[in-house]
């Protein structure tokens, strides 16, 4: 342990080391002044005994007598020089023994606190937020028939989104096809006939347009910046419980999901691809409901349940709103939707890692496809069965689903750029996307 000393003591150091440095000086002095005593008397001697004024037994006595009387001078002087300087010392205590005070021990304890592990939950206060504005936006889809006396009869429906202030509602493409006869609850209980403006199988997207002016429309917001885990509100008409919508809360589980819906039997049967997954409960009467964000922004149309055979297994799905608002355009501006077209057969391609693993490394193309004669996109533009398709406008393609969830976002004619690669030399292919052809 370091000693530290207290400002008194580092004086009283200094005091002591100033006087002892005059103790030692007298000290010295005395010697000197003793020496040249002894000089000079050596000199008066000598000097007396060549002048041969006085007998030489005159002299030893004078000379004794004045030794006598120079070292008793001195040896005075020295004494009470000395004295001086210890009483000084003793005044200022050096000679007193120094007090040597022992620190308290020092006792370290530690301390460990144990934390409960909290799951982290939602602000009911955030969703309560949320719910006051957007549920003001979302509305009940009814469809059905009108009888004899031009009364509306429903038999199906679902939910809807303002997206306008002028009446553009945006639903689902399964909740209006094949109907003809639409209207619009709001959560006041105000109803309007609905046009239907158009939908897309595609996507599952729909367009609604109802009589009405200065509504509240919904805030957009951007699907492509979401993030698993984010904070996800459903809003829709579950059940045709009523007027008023029913609120669930949850997270956005997985991105660009892909799922199989309708049937095959009944003709209606379509992959969707790019789909927002959350565990928000979504039940019958949902479907074109809002999926909005932790802003009340909406961020995805939900359009379908997966279901097991013991029931729902907790997982909704939503198309993002970013592909809902490119085709809602499509359907205003032309009434339909022109989808692109690459013209392949495509597989998954898969490479082998260092350690052995399979991964997806792009998509690998079995046939070019096209009528007789003929080819569409790529393989006007030069592909060949073989080729893998690596990038597509400079970003890595790794799966089939990303390859078509890409394709979604195009239209014919948008010009586009694939990297293929080609016995291990990569080629860059610039071209325009044809339509899609009905019956693929």
């Amino acid at each position: 342990q370091e000693k530290k000393f207290s400002t008194n003591t580092k004086l009283n150091k200094k005091l002591y080391e100033t006087c002892l440095k005059i103790f030692l000086t007298n000290i010295g002095y005395i010697y000197c002044l003793f020496i040249m005593e002894l000089m000079d008397e050596d000199n008066y001697s000598q000097q007396e005994l060549f002048e041969q004024e006085k007998y030489i037994s005159d002299l030893i006595e004078k000379k004794t007598v004045k030794k006598k009387s120079s070292i008793n001078v001195v040896m005075a002087s020295g004494i009470l020089s000395s004295i001086l300087v210890l009483s000084f010392l003793y005044l200022f205590g050096i000679f007193d023994e120094e007090e040597i005070v022992l620190p308290d021990p020092v006792t370290i304890t530690e301390t460990i606190t144990e934390k409960e592990v909290v799951m982290p939950r939602v602000d009911s206060t955030e969703i309560v937020s949320i719910a006051e504005l957007a549920t003001k936006t979302i509305v009940q889809v009814q469809v059905g028939i009108l009888n004899e006396d031009g009364d509306f009869l429903p038999n199906g429906g679902g939910s809807g989104v303002v997206i306008s202030k002028d009446g553009l509602i945006m639903t689902n493409h399964h909740v209006i096809d094949e109907s003809n006869e639409v209207r619009v609850i709001f959560e006041d209980g105000r109803m309007y006939e609905s046009q239907i403006i158009g939908s897309d199988k595609l996507t599952d997207v729909g367009l609604l347009k109802i009589n009405a002016a200065n509504l509240f429309p919904i805030s957009i917001g951007n699907s492509d910046i979401l993030s698993v885990g984010d904070l996800a509100v459903a809003i829709g008409h579950p059940l045709t419980l009523g007027a008023a919508p029913t609120v669930t809360s949850g997270v956005v589980s997985a991105l660009a999901r892909r799922l199989d819906v309708g049937s095959e039997t009944m003709g209606s049967g379509v992959t969707l691809f790019g789909l927002i997954q959350t565990d928000a409960p979504i039940t019958r009467g949902s479907s074109g409901g809002a999926l909005i964000n932790n802003n009340g922004e909406l961020i995805g149309i939900t359009t379908a349940i997966a279901t097991a055979d013991v029931g729902a297994e907790g997982l909704g799905f939503a198309v993002p709103i970013n592909l809902a608002l490119s085709i809602a355009d499509d359907l205003i501006k032309e009434g339909q939707v022109f989808h692109a077209f690459l013209g392949i057969l495509g597989t998954q391609h898969f490479e082998t890692a260092a350690d052995g693993a399979r991964v997806f490394s792009g998509v690998y193309i079995q046939e070019l496809y096209g009528p007789t004669n003929d080819m569409f996109a790529i393989g006007k533009a030069g592909a060949l069965p073989g080729d893998i398709i690596k990038k597509v406008n400079g970003e890595t393609v790794k799966t089939l689903d990303g390859l078509i969830t890409e394709l979604r976002k195009k239209r014919a004619g948008d010009s586009i750029e694939i990297e293929i690669l080609r016995n291990e030399q990569y080629i860059i292919l610039d071209f325009e996307l044809d339509l899609r052809p009905s019956d693929v």
